[in-house]
């Protein structure tokens, strides 16, 4: 038996702002979600045309590169807690400012293939991270944001995520009327 079989997150491990993200996620195995995820997201990317990179659905949104740009640093950020809080760190891990670290990107200067690839290699990292654990660490719970998290919790907010901007990428971004 995988030690992610069962393994759906109580609402004690995780702040309630994050149960819009767990809910969007299957009490199933969440490396088969991860996994699953990620190769839809390289679908999807790669059906992008080259006209929607740059669109906006609204005058104060973020390009289609940048939402994936962003996809890829918020992973980045919950596996690097993920990692700290499964090893035992005592210490609060700062939280990010989404907003900011946009105002620091270039994402619009990449391609689209550049940035489904950073995706990819980050999912990956993510999946061997999470699968290297043992159960004791991802149960583990340490402070993130100003709030208690454990690392199960962390994966589910990672899928979570995810599956919260594929649904704004396919509606909002790739819809038949844009």
């Amino acid at each position: 038996m995988d030690i992610w079989d069962n393994e759906y997150p109580e609402s004690t491990e995780y702040a309630h702002f994050y149960s819009t993200y767990v809910e969007l996620v299957d009490k199933t195995n969440i490396i088969s979600t991860l996994n699953n995820q990620m190769h839809e997201v390289f679908t999807l990317m790669n059906s992008v045309p080259g006209n929607k990179a740059y669109f906006k659905y609204a005058p104060d949104k973020w390009t289609l590169k940048e939402v994936l740009g962003h996809m890829i640093e918020t992973e980045r950020v919950f596996s690097f807690r993920a990692l700290a809080i499964s090893r035992g760190e005592k210490q609060e891990i700062p939280g990010m400012d989404q907003d900011e670290y946009m105002e620091g990107n270039n994402y619009n200067k990449r391609t689209i293939s550049n940035l489904t690839n950073e995706y990819l290699a980050v999912r990956v990292s993510t999946i061997h991270l999470l699968s290297s654990m043992t159960k004791e660490m991802i149960s583990r719970k340490g402070t993130a944001s100003g709030t208690e998290v454990t690392v199960r919790a962390l994966a589910f907010i990672m899928a979570g995520h995810v599956a919260h901007h594929f649904e704004i990428l396919k509606d909002r971004y790739l819809g038949e009327d844009q």
